[in-house]
């Protein structure tokens, strides 16, 4: 026999064994509380127990003949003066025994021991009665369930049992019991045992019923108790609290089976306290049956598991739609599907353990077979009628198998966690070792390779072809690429050893940390958060490696972030001990003393979840430390943090502390231009830099024969110089300067001109990710990483110049699109007109020729390819065009003029007269009647406004959307989107336009004063 199969017959032994010792547990349960065999039987609805002896212990059942009164509520007072129909039923009874009566009275006469004392206490157990009940004892009302009646509208459903105690000083006890049922289509049923015996013997009775109760309950909690913390504080999942709901929807059962009176307590009535009730039954068992799929392993995908969810989650619909009477009838369908259901996970349970043969399996079985157990026991007992006190064994095992099957889990996981653990601190070791060596390795004949071809490709001396230069050239680019991605390596490696050579030098603070602000707007997306400095413009520089005290203030900058939903994030600094002292306060969730404690451990962080604090933290206070700093935390929970961290101050910048003078920004002389006959186009390029040295050495890598490069310190006086001069080709800008970082004056200057016509390179300190994607997202064309290589920034800085050389030809090609937009038809029309006129008012044709004429030199003069020609030169343009008009078209077309006098002004050319030409031909002459254009021209303080007033047939809805959201379609016009376009990229100004259908349309544009 196989190893495998022996081991098979010895787990399925263990589970035969287990299964029996849970029985025998049962039944010496039942042995010990089932009633005698000769208890009394009630005969005619006379219970005589004069021969016995009460004691403290025995409860008896009040089973056997009751006389029952059918829809008779009988007085107890006056029974026996009153004439009842009466027959007898059988207590506890079926449903086969119930009649069509909605009430009725239950009465039986018990026979006492004349030697009991007088003054013996007594109890009633009264089962719960559908669906309500009235107990009378010696012809006293001494408790009810519900409130029993004769009609619907008084009866009110309950049907929870009750006890009562009482003294009875008689030889014989009285019981009547009247029951009503208007919620259902059943007559008022007893299907259950009436218990009688001792006061005593009925406490014992509960007391043992009360013990089970709270031993069930306390289970149930303290399991949903611990899955609860589970989710709080270490694995938030959803399928955590599932196990929360799933312990506490069975307690809410076994308490509404013990005891429906719990039902009052949120004031439902009896139809509803029974949906309710099956709703919980029923979600008990799902969930159940969701317990045992998340344990299973080989099964837990299992198709019929998805029928199972679908039947469960129909019957719950069913439950709160259906009428309670059909309820009744399809409940013996929820028992099957709670029977099929059980047994299908049970048998895939036993089945996987059998399969399996895992120590942690062994505890889904002892689950599967205490559920088991209790399945077939309460079948047993819905079908033998049984009054025992409640059994919690069942649950006990279960919870127990359920308890051990994680407990054993979590140790056979952890043993696998220290196996990997130990695996991967291994292949750490090596592959931080491996990458070292190589690194090493790699970098020396990497850089002779890069020198020596890069002193092969300078010397002007070597013959080489112009392929094999060429050639050169890319070995040489490829190489150095690669020597960056070594020198990423070796940073890595390094500063885990503790070896990171930094690159020192005198850097401005307030340069970078409004660099990083920016890089770090897109973060602040979504949550007011306001980050500012007041560094001063005088602090001194500091000594520092540039790129990783970007790196520095990145990583305490996002964490800043990253804890601060709402407030402010602010950014000082001070001399002391000659060190300055940079301080990164915020306003957010701040840390306690715990977290503060292992913040700067490996790998460490804040809180259970994947944002807590890792090692960023850890990198900058070891870079700083690096740097001759140090690294200092100071927070409180809820209000906030001071991460503060020192540096040493630059040589000859360190002043007396707070004794810092505002300097003025430097400006830069201007190149001296060469002004040599042989120039034919010398490029302006504007260079921006808060570090005049970088400035100086930039501007004389670029020829002064094909470049007038200007360079300014600020982007305060970057700004005035676009301001000033609109002829600049190209502008380099230092990502990091101070106040306006390099970043947001990338973006300011995309407010003004696109892309194409202003390019814009921008210098990084870094070649990281997060740069490089922030420059670009504020509108850079193009970057390059500091320390500047010459032949990269040329290179560079040509492309993006010869890109808005050509983009400048296109414009100018733009302007000749508009002056060919003179429709032929006009001209056909034009000259028809003429030749009208010259049989007819030879005077006029003579002065509609002037005018033709002036039209069409204006409109082909070459000042149109100005950026700006001068208001009178476009008036003059307008008028010509409107005069020729008001020839042909005679009274369809009225003309109105409303400019006022000595407005100085220069605007796009061919503009105006495009607005006139499109109210003329697409709004007035639209109309039969034609109409009136009114061209107004007003002075203001700051900016002059230009309107054309037509009232026309005014724009389409549609079409006017497009041309309010700059989405210009086809059916906006050529003309009427070149204006737009150039207004836009001149003044930052669209053209405004209100229309409405036959009232007319005006477009207005304003024309800021210098």
């Amino acid at each position: 026999m196989s190893l495998l199969k022996k081991a098979t017959i010895r787990h399925s032994l263990f589970i035969i064994l287990i299964f029996i010792v849970l029985t025998a547990l049962r039944l010496l349960w039942l042995a010990y509380f089932l009633p005698s065999s000769d208890q009394p039987i009630a005969r005619e609805g006379i219970f005589d127990i004069r021969d016995q002896q009460l004691s403290d212990e025995e409860v008896l059942n009040l089973d056997g003949e009751w006389l029952y009164y059918p829809g008779s509520l009988i007085d107890p007072l006056n029974i026996n003066t009153q004439s009842f129909e009466q027959t007898t039923r059988t207590i506890p009874m079926r449903d086969s025994d119930a009649t069509t009566q909605r009430y009725g009275s239950y009465r039986l006469k018990i026979l006492l021991n004349h030697n009991a004392p007088k003054d013996n206490r007594f109890a009633v157990r009264i089962p719960a009665v559908s669906t309500a009940s009235a107990l009378y004892i010696n012809g006293k009302l001494v408790e009810q369930s519900g409130k029993v009646a004769t009609n619907s509208r008084s009866h009110k459903g309950q049907a929870a049992p009750y006890t009562l105690y009482f003294t009875n000083e008689q030889p014989e006890i009285d019981i009547i019991l009247h029951v009503s049922n208007f919620d259902t289509s059943i007559s008022p049923t007893i299907d259950k045992r009436i218990l009688f015996g001792s006061a005593s013997a009925i406490e014992h009775h509960q007391m043992i019923n009360d013990l089970s109760l709270a031993t069930i309950s306390i289970t149930l909690i303290l399991f949903a108790l611990f899955s609860t913390l589970v989710f709080l504080f270490i694995n938030p999942k959803p399928i955590v609290l599932l196990f929360t709901v799933g312990f506490l929807l069975p307690l809410a059962d076994e308490l509404i089976s013990y005891d429906r009176s719990i039902l009052t307590w949120i004031h439902l009535d009896y139809v509803w306290s029974f949906k309710l009730s099956t709703i919980i039954y029923l979600g008990s068992s799902f969930f159940f049956v969701q317990f045992m799929r998340v344990l299973l392993v080989k099964y837990h995908n299992a198709k019929c598991f998805k029928w199972l969810f679908a039947f469960y989650g129909l019957s719950a619909f069913l439950t709160i739609i259906l009428p309670i009477n059909w309820l009744y009838t399809i409940n013996s369908f929820y028992f099957l599907l709670y029977v099929a259901s059980f047994l299908y996970v049970i048998a895939l349970s036993l089945k996987e353990y059998l399969e399996n043969q895992k120590q942690s399996t062994v505890f889904i079985a002892l689950t599967a077979l205490g559920t088991t157990n209790g399945i077939i026991w309460a079948y047993i007992k819905s079908i033998y009628i049984f009054d025992i006190p409640m059994y919690p064994f069942d649950y006990l095992f279960a919870m127990l198998g359920f308890s051990g099957y994680w407990f054993k889990r979590f140790f056979e996981n952890q043993a696998q966690i220290n196996q990997l653990i130990a695996k991967l601190q291994k292949d750490d070791a090596l592959k931080d070792e491996f990458l070292s060596s190589s690194s090493q390795k790699l970098w020396d004949p990497m850089n002779k390779m890069i020198t020596l071809g890069q002193s092969i490709y300078d010397n002007p001396n070597n013959k080489l072809m112009a392929d094999d230069k060429h050639n050169l050239k890319h070995l040489i680019d490829i190489g150095r690429s690669m020597s960056f991605t070594l020198n990423d390596i070796l940073d890595f490696t390094r500063l885990k050893e503790g070896h990171l050579h930094l690159h020192k030098k005198n850097v401005s603070i307030q340069s970078i940390v409004y660099g990083v602000f920016d890089m770090l707007r897109f973060i602040t997306s979504g949550k007011q958060i306001q980050m500012n400095s007041t560094i001063p413009r005088s602090f001194p520089n500091v000594v520092a490696d540039e790129n990783r005290l970007i790196q520095i203030l990145f990583n305490i900058l996002h964490n800043a972030i990253k804890y601060t939903s709402a407030g402010s994030i602010k950014i000082s600094a001070h001399i002391k001990n000659n060190m300055a002292v940079i301080h990164i306060r915020d306003t957010g969730l701040g840390m306690d003393d715990a977290i503060q404690s292992r913040l700067f451990s490996p790998y460490e962080q804040g809180s259970d979840n994947n944002n807590g604090i890792g090692l960023g933290l850890l990198i900058s206070k070891k870079l700083i430390e690096l740097h001759g700093g140090t690294l200092q935390i100071h927070s409180i929970p809820d209000k906030g943090s001071d991460v503060y961290f020192t540096l040493p101050l630059a040589e000859g910048d360190l002043k007396e502390e707070q004794s810092y003078i505002e300097e003025e920004d430097m400006l830069l002389p201007i190149k001296e231009h060469n002004s040599s006959s042989t120039v034919e186009k010398q490029f302006n390029i504007l260079m921006v830099d808060d570090d005049p040295v970088n400035l100086t050495i930039m501007r004389s890598l670029f020829a002064t024969k094909e470049y007038a490069v200007t360079t300014v310190t600020s982007s305060e006086k970057a700004l005035e110089m676009l301001q000033q001069e609109d002829c600049w080709d190209l502008v380099i800008i230092d990502a990091m300067l101070p106040y306006i970082s390099g970043f947001a004056l990338t973006e300011i200057i995309r407010e003004h001109y696109s892309l194409l016509e202003l390019p814009v390179l921008l210098l990084t300190a870094r070649n990281y990710s997060e740069d490089v994607y922030t420059g670009f997202a504020n509108g850079a064309n193009d970057y390059v990483t500091k320390p500047i290589n010459s032949v990269e920034l040329k290179v560079r800085s040509r492309a993006l110049i010869d890109l808005k050389y050509s983009i400048n030809q296109r414009l100018h090609l733009e302007t000749a699109w508009l002056q060919a937009q003179i429709q032929p038809h006009f001209l056909f029309n034009t000259l028809n007109t003429i030749a009208s006129l010259s049989t007819i008012d030879t005077d006029r044709m003579i002065d509609l020729m002037h005018h033709f004429g002036e039209y069409l030199h204006a409109s082909f003069d070459v000042r149109n390819l100005q950026r700006v020609v001068p208001l009178k030169d476009e008036l003059e343009l307008v008028r010509s065009y409107l005069y020729i008009n008001q020839q042909r078209f005679g009274d369809l077309l009225n003309i109105e003029w409303d400019v006022d006098d000595n407005i100085n002004i220069e605007i796009p050319p061919i503009s105006l007269q495009t607005l006139v030409e499109n109210a003329i031909r697409h709004g007035v002459l639209k109309q039969e009647e034609g109409g009136k254009v009114c061209i107004r021209i007003k002075d203001f303080t700051d900016h002059v406004a230009v309107s054309v007033i037509d009232d026309g047939v005014g724009i389409d809805p549609s079409i006017l959307d497009e041309l309010q959201s700059g989405s210009h379609s086809p059916n906006t016009g050529v003309g009427l989107r070149n204006t737009d376009l150039r207004l836009k990229r001149i003044y930052g100004q669209r053209l405004q336009i209100t229309s409405a259908l036959n009232e007319g349309t005006t477009v207005t544009f304003h024309i800021p004063k210098k």
